[in-house]
């Protein structure tokens, strides 16, 4: 499993004496077949190529495929740099859009983003008597904790006597489930855990919350139904999916943010034409982008100016250009070039809507 010090040499890495070819493909056996996914690895083997990847890298990685990959996780990122002997393979349990990227630095900005959306995720399953904890990172369980605190009955019969002591009951099981937020709370900021999924009825979660600390109920991102018997595995593909939407209704908030900046001539951009001018100005703070965007273009060989339409030259430096056949791949690598965030919205209608690109502009 990756951890953060593999991170850290990855951002620390800088090669002077060949590119750095990084290389993420999403492969989940149970959503891809082998033919398909052997389909996106010859895609981006091609592109790497065309973004100048060295023979002896891209050999690597299809020998890595060949014969060392196991199809274990949701997705691997690759690091190879043979003219200084440098490899790392990860093998990720949370997906990632597949890319490729050539340079003197690896391209870790995907990995981050898995960092802050799912580095440290908490799972907490409540019940009347207390709860259970699963923490993982990246997808991988790292620990099972739990509380217990008095047991609780529930009682059928009726009458005035059984009401009174259903009503203790009710007192005890409220009190159980305020220990066990007081209990999470603590264990949460002492591992680090800054994200949390709750599970359990509708009923024990409002009031878990209710009685939760408000430094535990920050750290929620989302809640959904799960019996406390659940596996960790269980635990974990649900705790994904409230994850996942989560992310996916940030991104489509920031979007909808820049898009009413952009229709007020204001910090956003809408566009492949619109996002290329600013670009070229500098202006871009995040890109936002479909991963299904892909359009022919040129690029100038001097100042690296990326264009749609076909000049005879660049028209901001006059230089020479080379045509290209996706300038939407070599706007995204300009951008990290830049130290820009870059989002990829899959799926997102409302960016299709706008022209598959959009950017928030520092001015």
């Amino acid at each position: 499993m990756m951890q953060e010090q593999d991170l850290h040499e990855l951002a620390e890495l800088v090669s002077e004496s060949g590119s750095v070819l990084s290389l993420y493909l999403y492969i989940d056996p149970q959503r891809r077949s082998v033919d398909e996914t052997k389909l996106s690895l010859r895609r981006l083997l091609a592109q790497a190529t065309e973004q100048g990847a060295a023979p002896a890298d891209v050999e690597r990685i299809e020998r890595f495929f060949e014969h060392e990959y196991d199809r274990q996780g949701r997705a691997v990122a690759l690091f190879s740099c043979q003219a200084r002997k440098f490899w790392r393979d990860y093998t990720l349990l949370v997906p990632v859009q597949s890319t490729c990227y050539v340079g003197a630095r690896p391209y870790i900005t995907p990995l981050s983003d898995l960092w802050d959306n799912y580095g440290r995720v908490g799972v907490i399953l409540v019940d009347r008597v207390g709860a259970r904890l699963f923490v993982y990172h990246l997808g991988a369980l790292e620990d099972s904790v739990g509380t217990l605190g008095e047991e609780v009955k529930h009682h059928k019969q009726g009458g005035w006597a059984a009401q009174k002591l259903q009503r203790y009951e009710d007192q005890e099981a409220r009190h159980n489930l305020k220990e066990a937020a007081a209990w999470a709370d603590d264990y949460l900021n002492q591992h680090r855990v800054s994200r949390l999924v709750l599970a359990g009825t509708p009923e024990n979660l409002a009031e878990f919350r209710g009685q939760a600390p408000r430094s535990l109920d920050d750290k929620v991102v989302g809640q959904t139904s799960l019996d406390t018997n659940a596996s960790p595995g269980e635990a974990w593909e649900r705790a994904f999916e409230v994850a996942q939407a989560a992310q996916r209704q940030a991104e489509e908030s920031q979007l909808e943010q820049v898009i009413t900046a952009a229709l007020k001539g204001g910090a956003g951009a809408l566009g492949l034409a619109d996002t290329l001018t600013v670009l070229q100005q500098g202006r871009i703070h995040e890109l936002l982008v479909s991963p299904d965007l892909h359009a022919p273009g040129q690029r100038c060989t001097q100042c690296r100016a990326v264009l749609l339409n076909m000049p005879a030259s660049c028209p901001y430096c006059g230089g020479e250009l080379v045509t290209s056949a996706d300038v939407v791949n070599l706007v995204v690598h300009a951008a990290i070039d830049a130290g820009l965030k870059v989002a990829v919205l899959d799926r997102s209608a409302r960016l299709t809507e706008v022209g598959g690109i959009a950017a928030v502009l520092r001015y």
